[in-house]
């Protein structure tokens, strides 16, 4: 009975933050021989592949490149910060800085027909190579029972936000929230939730994210 008060107790307090979750890590400086090579090494998608364009030298213009290192780690398209190093026509090493056009390409979840809000998505997707763009990272797969958030045209890939896993925010949603061998139930109300998640709100006010199984919300704590 402590145990269980304990856990019940837990489910006053709020979750832990997940601010930090989904960063693209510390900056890249790698050398390679060559933009392509340095923005290739400096990916943080899986299977995700780059077009890289001409660079244009912001300085080091009397410098010609040996090795080249991208300065950030490259997830969408855009303009990508490079470095490169070499030396002058006298022969003094030097260095300089660039940027150069980046496409990046990944596989994602495509419509491959015209999809209903409110219609599930098993069955209606392929996987296809799209370009992830800035505010627009298609899924590279989709989680199980998952729902769409608005009408979805034929060829179009789908971000977190064109989809929703659970009910429809608002409506009712028993959670079930287990911490070891302990498990207590409560009645919830779905909310807006990312990265294919569902979550609740419970009465008491607090929000938990998990996942559906059997038609309840499953939340893990530790």
């Amino acid at each position: 009975m402590i145990a269980l008060a304990a856990l019940v107790a837990l489910l006053a307090f709020a979750m832990p933050s997940s601010a930090g979750a989904g960063q693209d890590g510390p900056p890249v400086a790698v050398e390679a021989g060559s933009p392509a090579v340095a923005v290739a090494g400096a990916l943080t998608g899986a299977n995700a592949r780059a077009e890289v364009g001409e660079p244009r030298l912001t300085s080091g213009s009397d410098c010609h490149p040996a090795g080249w290192a991208a300065l950030r780690p490259v997830a969408v398209s855009g303009q990508t910060a490079l470095r490169f190093t070499g030396a002058t026509a006298a022969g003094v090493p030097c260095q300089g800085f660039a940027w150069a056009p980046v496409r990046v390409l990944a596989p994602a979840a495509i419509a491959s027909r015209a999809i209903l809000a409110g219609e599930p998505l098993d069955g209606a997707v392929r996987v296809a190579e799209a370009e992830l763009r800035p505010g627009h990272r298609p899924l590279a797969e989709l989680p199980a029972g998952a729902v769409a958030t608005r009408a979805i045209a034929p060829g179009q890939p789908i971000d977190a936000s064109a989809m929703r896993v659970g009910p429809e925010p608002g409506a009712p949603i028993a959670v079930l929230v287990r911490s070891g061998a302990l498990t207590v139930e409560q009645p919830g109300r779905a909310i807006p939730c990312v990265r294919g998640l569902a979550c609740a709100r419970l009465p008491s006010g607090r929000r938990v994210e998990g996942h559906m199984a059997a038609g309840r919300l499953l939340v893990e704590l530790p």
